[in-house]
């Protein structure tokens, strides 16, 4: 059997037993609360400036100010797109929340849950529950935390509010030979194309941010990818073969890259760019990707929580 089947099972196996610890088949699922999320479309920036700062190749789709009458709906970080076509984010302060998505635009919908451990307990407290990276796979959530590094999964799909989260995988520092700050961990999560998991760390190496990929165990066998990032910019994001990186100056304000294969868009001022954290994208047949970034407003009245969406042709 080739390996790379071989390996594909074993990653399916895996999960298998990962969706069964965090919901048994005898536990009942329960949906996640509806959550009112409002929509304020804005712009990227003025026209010439954003046509001076996007690709030929990059489309600005559109950008939305979301705000809830609920004060828990913020510090959001992890992105997916789910099969529904909804998009799944994750908050630092240990919560689920779902962006419904009509045609590719905010509806107003959405809905959130608390996260709980593997005794189903709620995760709780910065040290546990700054959630950060985001990942779907065969019907599980993974996501990683900073502070107290670990992996968890959540099958969602389900149990819903009722999932449990189970432990994938530790973040050994020993592997990456280098110190992890607290607030310096696994900030973006990935699937790759065989299935693996990939935790790429906001603590970069000079300028490059390693990258650990599991196998179906949790353990880390391979050496850290080196993703280069631009100097001062740190790893915050990343889906399939895009990254998301970032960068805060105090006289410019916040900036970011979308690192793609083939081009590099970065977003600085004077574009109206926050502290975008999390990202997903789409791929189309034809090759066209449609990719979304989320903010992180932490909490604070000078922040937002801004929701964009690009399309890049092929």
């Amino acid at each position: 059997m080739p390996a790379i089947i071989s390996d594909s099972i074993d990653q399916m196996e895996t999960n298998s037993r990962l969706a069964s610890a965090s919901c048994t088949s005898e536990a009942e699922g329960y949906a996640p609360s509806p959550l009112e999320i409002k929509a304020k479309p804005v712009e990227l920036g003025k026209p010439k400036d954003t046509a001076k700062a996007l690709p030929p190749s990059v489309k600005f789709i559109g950008g939305w100010h979301l705000t809830s009458p609920s004060a828990d709906l913020g510090g959001l970080s992890g992105l997916a797109l789910q099969a529904s076509g909804d998009l799944l984010a994750v908050s630092d302060q240990g919560n689920f929340f779902e962006i419904g998505l009509s045609d590719g635009v905010p509806n107003g919908g959405g809905s959130s849950m608390a996260m709980l451990d593997e005794q189903g307990r709620l995760v709780s407290g910065k040290a546990d529950g700054d959630a950060e990276g985001l990942a779907l796979s065969d019907g599980l959530a993974f996501v990683s935390f900073e502070r107290n590094h670990r992996i968890l999964a959540f099958n969602l799909e389900r149990c819903g509010v009722a999932a449990k989260g189970i432990l994938f995988a530790a973040l050994p520092e020993r592997i990456l030979k280098s110190k992890i700050s607290a607030n310096g961990g696994a900030e973006s999560l990935n699937v790759d194309a065989q299935g693996r998991l990939q935790a790429g760390y906001e603590t970069s190496v000079g300028d490059v941010a390693p990258v650990l990929t599991f196998n179906h165990q949790g353990i880390v066998e391979l050496e850290p990818e080196q993703v280069p990032v631009a100097p001062n910019f740190k790893l915050v994001g990343a889906d399939s073969d895009v990254h998301l990186t970032r960068y805060y100056d105090h006289e410019q304000g916040n900036m970011n890259e979308i690192v793609l294969p083939e081009l590099t868009v970065r977003l600085a001022p004077p574009l109206a760019v926050d502290n975008f954290e999390g990202l997903a994208q789409d791929v189309k047949p034809d090759g066209t990707r449609i990719i979304f970034i989320i903010s992180d407003d932490n909490f604070s009245a000078r922040q937002r929580t801004l929701l964009y969406k690009f399309e890049v042709s092929p």
